[in-house]
């Protein structure tokens, strides 16, 4: 029995809650914040997607990863005039961005960010530091592609020029994929060490000595001085390493408090930049892309006057 199956026996339905309770109200998100959200997403999503396909080889049949296991996307390697495909994709993005036909403009960036990405990681080495964008663009083609809201009917428009409210829940589903990833990531480590993975934590000192050698003979590039103090503090100071990266670990546990309102995502992405920029420094592990996007759609700079000028019905 896995760790976390024993906790999934005899539990009570969860209530259900009609559309006009729903948390989205709680973040009151405007026209003009969610614009700006649009469009540095849109910016994020187009540089996430590995473009470099020249690099790339068959996908390897005991390596298959996501829709690779049902679809050959081995094409993906032979992609010709990239850069009419680039223009496509940027072309797509700014009309996403402006609020029009969202589903459709997503459509190439979305295409080509799964399709390359997972032939990428059935390579044989899987990269994590994409994976993110990907979901939230198909989380948000789904909202654009049945944009039903209680309040309106369906339309043309609906598709064409989607709703104040259909706009705001696409937004708050890229929140919920956005805590959602954080939450799997914390439970996977806790399942696949039964448990323990706090108490396994200095044996991450081996792995990522592993890790950055094999780079090293790969690229020539010399491990840096930081990471290699890292792993004689973790060697030489086990419950310290526990602490640090047990700290981590909750903080992916309970990324759902991103939910709640305005004021808890500000604070919970202040607190994953935190770690992520911390993991990048000791760790030379580089998610740049889960700080943009946490930056994105939890901080919210251009709606923070309006997250911290007055209380919601809420509180929150």
């Amino acid at each position: 029995m896995s760790f976390l199956s024993r906790f999934g026996g005899g539990a009570a339905p969860l209530p259900s809650l009609s559309p006009q309770r729903l948390t989205i109200d709680r973040f009151n998100l405007g026209s003009f914040e969610m614009l700006i959200m649009r469009l540095a997403f849109a910016a994020v999503a187009y540089f996430a997607i590995k473009w470099e396909v020249g690099s790339l080889h068959d996908a390897n049949p005991d390596k298959l990863t996501g829709i690779a296991h049902w679809i050959n996307i081995d094409g993906f390697q032979h992609l010709e005039a990239i850069g009419l495909w680039k223009i496509l994709t940027v072309i797509g993005l700014m009309i996403y961005a402006a609020g029009i036909l969202p589903a459709l403009s997503l459509f190439p960036a979305l295409f080509f960010s799964i399709g390359i990405g997972t032939l990428a990681n059935s390579q044989g080495a899987i990269n994590h530091s994409t994976q993110l964008v990907s979901m939230i663009l198909l989380g948000q083609f789904l909202v654009y592609l049945i944009p039903l809201h209680f309040a309106s009917k369906l339309g043309p428009m609906s598709w064409i020029k989607p709703s104040l409210p259909v706009q705001q829940r696409a937004i708050y589903v890229s929140l919920v994929v956005f805590a959602a990833a954080y939450v799997v990531s914390g439970w996977t480590k806790l399942d696949r060490s039964d448990g323990e993975w706090i108490e396994r934590v200095p044996m991450l000192a081996l792995q990522l000595q592993k890790s950055n050698w094999s780079e090293y003979y790969d690229t020539l590039k010399p491990v840096p001085a930081t990471l290699e103090t890292v792993v004689s503090l973790m060697n030489e100071h086990p419950t310290l390493a526990r602490i640090f990266f047990g700290g981590g670990l909750f903080v992916e546990l309970f990324a759902f408090l991103i939910l709640i309102g305005r004021r808890w995502a500000f604070f919970y992405g202040l607190i994953i930049i935190v770690m992520h920029m911390s993991i990048s420094r000791l760790m030379q592990l580089d998610f740049w892309y889960h700080i943009l996007v946490a930056l994105i759609f939890a901080v919210n700079v251009p709606g923070i006057l309006k997250t911290f000028r007055r209380r919601n019905d809420l509180g929150l």
